[in-house]
């Protein structure tokens, strides 16, 4: 069977250190939403470095997204949830307004059902959703972990059709780390401190030959060269440069540029070379804490 992936138009800023760039929906959470009062952009109360890394649930971060001439031409939020003893997080993006006609009102939606593990400091999947929208067309993969087994297995599929499924071996005492379990290990510092001049790499679901996720945070003094030359205001931010497999966000090389808070929260974040969009720009806009 031949087909056009939706991939090949797809929308979405992950703000995984990300990204980028789904939520929870809100009628599941009658309760008041807080918000978090920043005391700068992207600091909030009661920050730790490292910890349970369940802390972070109940958390939102939402962003505004800009590309070509276009200013806040779509917006994407990403939740940490807990529902009945387990813990989830999504991430959603879509277009909006005159853009989002123009664009078909494509709609991105991850999932990630949770394990804690290593005494409740770092998350391990145990399932990951990825659903594309555009206009009429749903394109579905869906993964499944079994750590018993050591096996990962997948579907894919356009509409009703199923047009991919497969299965693979999980490495031995690893996993498949998706794009929402980075995020938080990363924020967790999972795989190190958080510091100038470090670089690790993150073992990550493979696509097409590309199966790690590579992180470099610049040192200070490339910091402020990029901070000079962006005309940006001198803040205490790191400056991270990742790169992950092509095909998770469309792009020409995988890169992606993020200025992260002294909280370890992106606060502006640069996909490179989006295809036929060019470089797109996911800015932070509030944290709400929903209790």
């Amino acid at each position: 069977m031949s087909f056009n992936p939706l991939q090949r138009y797809s929308f979405l800023i992950i703000p995984i250190f990300g990204i980028i760039f789904t939520s929870f929906c809100p009628t599941t959470y009658a309760l008041e939403a807080k918000l978090a009062k920043p005391i700068t952009l992207g600091e909030y109360n009661n920050f730790l470095p490292v910890g349970k890394i369940t802390r972070f649930a109940g958390e939102t971060l939402y962003y505004d997204i800009s590309f070509l001439w276009f200013t806040n031409a779509a917006s994407a939020k990403v939740s940490f949830f807990e529902e009945h003893g387990k813990y989830f997080s999504v991430l959603e993006a879509s277009t909006k307004g005159f853009i989002g006609f123009f664009t078909s009102y494509r709609k991105h939606f991850y999932k990630t059902e949770f394990e804690i593990i290593d005494n409740g400091k770092k998350l391990r999947p145990k399932t990951f959703l990825r659903q594309v929208t555009i206009g009429s067309q749903v394109e579905t993969t869906r993964h499944n972990f079994d750590y018993v087994n050591r096996l990962h297995s997948w579907e894919k599929h356009v509409n009703e059709d199923k047009v991919e499924s497969g299965q693979r071996e999980i490495p031995p005492e690893g996993a498949f780390n998706d794009i929402l379990t980075s995020f938080y290990n990363v924020r967790n510092s999972v795989y190190g401190k958080l510091e100038n001049g470090r670089k690790f790499k993150i073992r990550t679901i493979p696509e097409k030959g590309h199966a790690e996720i590579s992180v470099h945070i610049w040192s200070k003094q490339d910091q402020e060269r990029f901070r000079i030359e962006e005309e940006r205001e001198k803040r205490d931010e790191l400056l991270f440069n990742i790169i992950v497999p092509k095909e998770i966000f469309k792009t020409e090389t995988g890169e992606l540029r993020a200025w992260i808070s002294k909280h370890y929260v992106p606060v502006e974040t640069t996909v490179k070379d989006y295809i036929l969009l060019g470089d797109l720009h996911a800015k932070f806009t509030r944290r709400e804490v929903h209790h």
